[in-house]
């Protein structure tokens, strides 16, 4: 795939506050890459460098190589790009299709019918924006993104303060925005986010990247092992595990957990314990990006953002 977005040893400063540091990273075309970290990690700072909103302090940022600090190219840039703000709102005594209009408008397209029918929101186009639910409303500021047929989304923090069954509505939008050929620049702090909708992702703390890479390939390689978490597995049978090379650690005085490598070493687990007269159903924990995140940097994030 041809790379849609180019930064490299990007940096910004806010007096001698450091927001970004030499930040390097590149995102292919048609994937969803994520920025994934804390509050204030840096993540919005960097998407409005790349929306031509903020100027770097140093470095290079390219939108299909164009210059976001070249003054000649941010119009064109600009052309190309759909955003959903972090703190996005819409104007609530005007109608879903009136506000997808005048974003219409102001991107010279006709395409309002067809967004609001793809996002579910035709039925609805005449209610007012400020009866909406959140998740609702966050679908309106996608399809106020999605006019123009840009070639880039980005979409920061898009689920922030929804409910579980809007934020999984949100993701199924994602993911129908992937498959139409959009690239998608999704900012979160939500692992189970990140993990379920992107190609790529780079996990940044305290505006440096601390590790960037194919979704699958960083969980393999840092996520650590599957856990096995078992009820009153007792002594004997945690001993007979340590035998035969497993780790097997308390978790609490009635949970023991059993690392293993891969689903071979579930069923030989399993079969030890039967050998023992031990029918046990364990609760199976896979390594995901949460686990990547907690062995590079030590901390986990909070359901608010912040490291915990």
């Amino acid at each position: 795939m041809n790379e849609i977005i180019v930064v490299d040893k990007l940096t910004k400063k806010y007096g001698d506050f450091l927001a970004v540091n030499n930040v390097s990273f590149i995102v292919k075309q048609g994937e969803v890459f994520s920025l994934l970290g804390p509050n204030g990690a840096g993540k919005t700072t960097i998407v409005e460098i790349l929306e031509c909103l903020r100027t770097p302090t140093s470095g290079v940022a390219l939108i299909k190589g164009m210059n976001v600090k070249d003054p000649s190219e941010v119009k064109r840039i600009k052309r190309l790009i759909g955003v959903l703000p972090q703190e996005f709102n819409a104007i609530d005594n005007l109608t879903v299709y009136e506000n997808v209009e005048l974003a219409a408008s102001a991107k010279g397209s006709r395409n309002v019918k067809d967004i609001l029918e793809a996002l579910g929101l035709w039925e609805m186009r005449k209610s007012a924006f400020s009866k909406l639910s959140g998740g609702l409303k966050r679908r309106v500021g996608i399809a106020m993104a999605l006019v123009g047929d840009p070639e880039i989304v980005f979409l920061d923090e898009p689920t922030t303060g929804l409910d579980p069954e809007a934020r999984r509505e949100t993701w199924s939008y994602i993911r129908k925005l992937k498959k139409s050929g959009v690239t998608i620049f999704l900012t979160t702090h939500y692992m189970e986010e990140a993990e379920r909708l992107s190609d790529r992702v780079a996990i940044i703390v305290r505006g440096r990247i601390a590790a960037e890479g194919d979704v699958r390939r960083l969980v393999s390689e840092q996520g650590g092992k599957t856990r096995l978490i078992f009820e009153d597995l007792g002594e004997r049978a945690a001993e007979a595990l340590r035998g035969k090379g497993y780790e097997v650690e308390p978790i609490t005085d009635d949970r023991t957990v059993v690392k293993v490598s891969d689903k071979s070493e579930v069923f030989e687990v399993l079969s030890i314990l039967r050998g023992l007269s031990i029918d046990a159903y364990p609760e199976i924990h896979h390594p995901g990006l949460e686990d990547v995140f907690l062995r590079i940097v030590g901390s986990k994030i909070s359901e608010r953002g912040e490291l915990i």
